[in-house]
Order: C-alpha cells, then structure tokens, then sequence
C-alpha cells in the first residue's frame, strides 16, 4: 500500500495505525498538497456489498459536519477494491494513551477535555448524528490540548457486524450504553452514557466495568451498579462524582437530556471546586444561627473576590506594617481598634448572613418557555435568569429554553442566578443547485445538504435528458430550515412524435427489438404460435401493421412462430447461356437470402438446377453479376 496513489490523488506515505476494521495511513493529498489521514476498509469487509454501502452513506452525512473538535472528513472514495475515507490529519495522542501514560488527570484538565467532547456531540445531535462509539480511542488530543472527536456515525455502518469480529468492537464495549449492549435503538442518550464512563475513566484511571469476555462486560453495564468513582479517587469532588454517576444510569430517562446540560452542570462543578472556597464561622456563631433559623448544615462556598481582607489598610499599607516601623498605639486605641473590630464583624456576619443563609427554593420547570415567561415565573421564585447560549434546536421554536442550570425541581437558594440555552429555532440551510443533475444525484445532494426529496413531477424536454431535474422548489441559494422538502420536476426525454411504423415481419426476435428500438419504439406483448410458413423466433404479425403512424415510445406487439417451421421445398431452375459467364444462384426465403449455386459455363449451354427453399420465397440468377431472370414459388 505503501508508495500507492489512491484515486489517482491521495499518495499513501506510511501506516501511522488500525483496528478491526480499517487501517489508518499518512497521505498526502497530491491535488491540495497537505497531508492527510486515509482509512482505509480492511479487505474482509469490502466483499460485504451492504456494510459498504451503509458505511459510504454514513461516511457522506458525517462530512457535512463542521466544527473545531471534530476529525473532518475530506472525502470518501473508491480505487478498485478500497474503500477509503480522506480525513483532517492530527498531530497529537489519543485520550487512552493519555490515561495509560497519566492515570488520574487534574480535574481542570479533565473538565476541559470532556466540555470539548461536549461540545461536538451537542453539535453532531443537532445535526441528527449519533457517534455511537465514543471512547478514548476515538478521541484525540492536539499538542496544544484541542479535543479532535473521530470516526463519527461509523459505528452505525457496522452494526451487523458481531462482537467477536473485531477488536475494535471488543474495545468498544466497555464504553457501551445499555441499550446499544441489549441491540436495542439508540440516540443521543447513548452517546452521554459513553462520554460518563470515558469521565470515569478520566477520573480513576480504571474502567467501570471488567470481564472475561465480552459478553459479560455487556452483562454488567445491563445489570451492575457501578463503584462510586470515589471509591478509586477520594478526591474527586461530589458535584463531578454525581455528574458522571447520573450520565451513566442504566435508565435513559434518568440520564441527561442533552449534553448541552451536562456541559453546564461540568462548569458548574469546576467553578464551584476551583474557584470557590469553604467559608468557616465560629461554631457558637454557626450554632446560634441553626438554632434560630434551622439552617442546614451545608459548606458554604463563595468567590474569592467577595471575602473581607483581615486587616484594616490605611495608604495601601496595613496597620501590622506601621507597627513595624516603630509606631505606637496607645491603650486607647487598642480599645478603639477592639470595638470597632467587633462593630465589623457583626456587620460583615450579618451581610454574609443575609447572602448565605436565604430560604431555599425549588426550581421551577421553565424548559420550552419563552425567556419572558421563564424570568417572570422565576422571578416569583426569587431567582435570576441568565442566558449562557443560543443554540439551533429542530423541535423547540426560536427564543424558547432548551436546558436549564440547576434541573427542574432541585432545591437552590432564592437569589441564584438560573443559566439557560435558548434555541434559535430550527437551522436554515442553504438549498443547492440540483438542476441539471440525475434523481439519484440529486437525492444524494439534498440528503447532504440535511433536507429531503418533495413532490415528483415529470415533464417532456428536449434539453435534459430522462430522469433529470429541469426544475427544483425552493430554488438554489435560498435559505429554508433542515428536513424542509425541496420539489423536483424531471425529464421525461424529448416529447414523441408520430412516425411510420417499419415492418419487421420475416425478421428473427432479436432483429426485430433492435429495429424498433433504432426508431424509439419498444416491444410491448408477444404471442407465440406453431406455424409451418415461419421458421421458430420469426415475427409473423405485428401490430401496428408496417406504413401505419405510431407515435415515438409506443409498444408494438408481436407474433412469433414457434415452430416447426416449413419443409424444404424443391424448385427447378433453366438456365439458357447466351454468353459465356459465371452463373449465381440466389435465394430468398423465410430462412433469409443465400447464394446456393455459381459456377462458369460457356456460351450456349442450356442447363436445369435444383434448388431448395422453404416456405415462400424468390429465386434470382446472375450471370457476371448481372440478373438474368427471376422467379416466385411457394
């Protein structure tokens, strides 16, 4: 392979990897010259005519997406019998090679890993594409720490093919969801299941689940609970451990509704656990506080920023400073500096008090409101509302929540700030030209493009040949949502006309079809009958009778003899030579016209020949090529 120039384009460098499916190779694309990654089918599979073509038509949707943390794909060919995808060359590691090499990774590091992934499946869903296979191999990390998702939709090319089959499905199932385990149908949810276990994985260093073989591993992810993640690493923070034990439940109700949602509850957790640091009061405070308000014994977290320095500053220097340099504080002042330290604190108590200790709230459902219904109902609760993205959504309508942060009917503090994603409505996409193209191509083209074939109509043209678009709906360029119809008027050839209808009796089956077909009829209805006058495969009748008008692209219906056929009959044939010459006999028949007697005779002879025939027919004599005479007989 290596040296090979596939679609006389792509020059294949070097094997940089594989798995049980395909092989991966450094090329370099000749046309654009950059270089490029080939994936190349192993050769087991492309004998497999429909895991070919489940695997290019996958292939073909997954190309359309563009985003900066997923592997593009280029092209997709075929150079005899390889199959290949051109795809974006990474330079980097895989995220497995990063775990063995690493174990554990800093929670930073895996936050920001798993919001990337996040980010490009959130993009995938929205265009209706499902991985299906994530896991750490899939996913790869650039030199400067760009999350790169491969081999998108791949999976579901080769569903039919069974675990024991390759090593890449091996591997898989230990990242697979429940539903994928039990062959069940899988979406969006399934792809959350997988990015919870490789979270895992990020988080401990180890998998969720072993086995012997993969059978059992798939029984596990079906029927076993899971060891807490804290089980292997103490000191993973209880917001991230939740976050990945809920993204791999086994039920798909309970998990995420999107991974727009968990990337905010990822923030969140490393907001809270970086930015964020423990408040600690005097336990009698604290005591006095529970004891008058009931308040629950949670941590109490706040922002750096918000926390009173613990000396008082005086021209940007502390006080302890001006002591340093021999300044001396009287008694009095000490008193002074007492109270009015005890006057700040009950002060500063009080107005953390008011921030930290407000009655809890249950958050209101507000997914598929309009934000003005959504800050109102919220606002009766006591909470903000901020919008942290826009994103395209095919179901809910332009300026309606998508998702919300923290979940409906969780339990938060009145005065908290509830962030949101708000749809934009379904996305526009531009139409494309498919005028001039084949049905077929034109199918191909609307599919790509994320809309669908609409209303047929057919029409005669003398400019596009049948089967090709004249007019398209929508017109090209314009902009529509996804999965809008898009009407299609083909043509039905040039429109027919009226020409005499030819004779094709006498002519064998075969001659007769071509014919018609030379003057754009068909062979419509043939009768065979036996016959004695016909040779078997000769057209006895046709209808529309010869010299007839028929239009262009009608049927012409035929008897055919079936046989036997008629005997051979015998003719004789005198010949007088007034000259000398060589002497031809022809004959025409139901078998057809042949030469059945030349020889040369001298001037004066006077001979008589037999000649054979079937059927009705005709024999002519030539002497020197010139006819002499001719005859009928039956």
């Amino acid at each position: 392979m290596i040296g090979k120039k596939l679609g006389n384009r792509y020059e294949v460098l070097a094997l940089i990897g594989g798995g049980g499916m395909s092989l991966v190779y450094q090329a370099k694309d000749t046309f654009l010259d950059r270089i490029v990654a080939l994936k190349v089918l192993r050769e087991q599979f492309t004998s497999d005519i429909e895991f070919v073509r489940r695997f290019r038509r996958e292939a073909q949707a997954v190309a359309k997406l563009s985003h900066p943390n997923i592997v593009s794909i280029y092209d997709v060919g075929q150079d005899g019998e390889i199959h290949y995808l051109v795809m974006e060359y990474i330079k980097g590691k895989t995220l497995k090679e990063i775990i063995l090499e690493q174990g554990p990774l800093e929670l930073a590091e895996i936050i920001d890993i798993a919001k990337q992934i996040c980010d490009a499946l959130e993009h995938a869903h929205e265009n209706s594409i499902i991985h299906r296979d994530i896991k750490p191999h899939n996913i790869l990390i650039t030199r400067g720490k760009r999350v790169k998702v491969t081999d998108f939709g791949i999976a579901r090319a080769a569903t039919n093919i069974t675990m024991t089959h390759t090593k890449d499905i091996i591997g898989s199932v230990h990242y697979f969801s429940p539903e994928q385990a039990k062959g069940e149908i899988t979406g969006e949810k399934s792809d959350i299941y997988s990015l919870g276990i490789v979270l895992y994985e990020m988080v401990t260093g180890r998998l969720p689940f072993e086995g012997d073989s993969p059978i059992s591993i798939a029984l596990k992810h079906i029927q076993t609970e899971p060891e807490p993640p804290s089980t292997f690493n103490p000191s993973i923070p209880d917001s991230l451990e939740k976050i990945i034990l809920k993204a791999i439940q086994k039920d798909p109700q309970k998990r995420y509704d999107n991974v727009g949602s968990l990337r905010l509850e990822l923030v969140s957790s490393l907001l809270d656990n970086v930015v964020g640091q423990p408040i600690k009061f005097p336990e009698s405070v604290i005591e006095n506080k529970q004891s008058e308000k009931g308040v629950s014994e949670d941590t109490l977290v706040f922002n750096d920023k918000n926390v009173l320095p613990n000396t008082e500053e005086k021209n940007g220097e502390s006080i302890i400073e001006d002591k340093k340099v021999g300044r001396k504080i009287k008694p009095a002042g000490w008193v002074l500096i007492i109270l009015i330290g005890l006057l700040s604190f009950a002060g500063g108590f009080w107005g953390i008090s008011t921030l930290f200790f407000k009655e809890e709230v249950i958050v209101p459902n507000i997914i598929d409101l309009s934000t003005t219904e959504a800050q109102r109902i919220l606002k009766e609760k006591d909470l903000k509302m901020e919008v942290v993205k826009e994103i395209f959504h095919k179901e809910i309508a332009e300026g309606k929540i998508v998702s919300q942060d923290p979940l409906p009917d969780t339990k938060t503090k009145a005065g908290r700030v509830i962030q949101v994603v708000v749809s934009k409505g379904p996305e526009l996409v531009s139409v494309p030209n498919v005028v001039g193209s084949h049905y077929i191509t034109a199918d191909v083209s609307l599919t790509n493009a994320g809309l669908l074939v609409g209303e047929i109509k057919q029409e005669y043209s003398s400019e596009y040949d049948k089967d090709f678009v004249i007019r398209q709906d929508p017109k090209a360029g314009e902009m529509i949502t996804e999965k809008s119809k898009v009407n299609l008027v083909l043509s039905k050839g040039p429109e027919p006309v009226n020409i005499p209808m030819p004779s094709v009796i006498n002519m064998n089956l075969t001659e007769a079809t071509e014919e018609l077909q030379k003057l754009g009829l068909s062979v419509g209805e043939i009768t065979r009958k036996e016959s004695n006058l016909y040779l078997k495969n000769v057209v006895m009748e046709q209808d529309p009778a010869p010299g007839q008008e028929i239009l262009q692209g009608s049927e012409v219906k035929l008897v055919v003899s079936d046989g036997p056929g008629p005997t051979a009959q015998a003719a004789n044939v005198k010949v007088n030579m007034y000259q000398g010459g060589i002497v031809r006999i022809d004959v025409k028949d139901v078998t057809g016209t042949r030469t059945v007697y030349e020889k040369a005779h001298s001037r004066g002879e006077v001979f008589v020949r037999t000649v054979e025939y079937y059927g009705q027919g005709v024999i002519t004599v030539y002497i020197d090529g010139k006819k002499v005479s001719e005859q009928e007989v039956s």
